[in-house]
């Protein structure tokens, strides 16, 4: 009986000793909702910043149910749809200020796709947005600091 408690308690001490943390640091996680997302892909083509443009970036608000953001030049937004754990992220068309910023031709598409998103992953604090129709993602944003 003693070998058996004995046994027990060096087994105890040994699990316990390996639940010790090492000196890397743990990432914060990264969740979809109030993260500001900088864009940093376009279908699949590294974002190239026209002249006189600003970072786009994208935050959906978890308490309004609304996506907001800059994109390239004008501010926009709208609301968004989240369909339980499935991943399923739907847009509502969104609106946005009228500046001109020079070529436009990023600005456009970038709203024109938003509503035609149907799903998102986020790894390694990335977030994709996909639509139904293609296997790559269309947009992908970096999580800010």
């Amino acid at each position: 009986m003693k070998a058996l408690y004995y046994s027990s308690f060096l087994f105890a001490a040994a699990l316990l000793g390996g639940c010790t943390k090492g000196n890397e640091p743990v990432p914060a996680p990264v969740y979809l909702l109030d993260q500001r997302w900088v864009l940093t892909e376009l279908e699949g083509q590294q974002l190239q910043l026209p002249a006189g443009s600003t970072a786009t970036d994208l935050t959906l608000s978890s308490v309004e149910g609304t996506s907001r953001g800059r994109a390239f030049c004008n501010q926009y937004g709208g609301k968004y749809t989240l369909a339980g754990s499935t991943a399923q992220l739907t847009f509502s068309a969104q609106g946005s200020t009228y500046a001109t910023c020079g070529s436009q031709s990023q600005e456009t598409r970038y709203l024109q796709l938003l509503p035609g998103i149907t799903r998102y992953t986020i790894e390694n604090r990335q977030l994709a947005l996909y639509d139904a129709t293609h296997a790559e993602p269309r947009l992908v944003f970096n999580a800010a600091e």
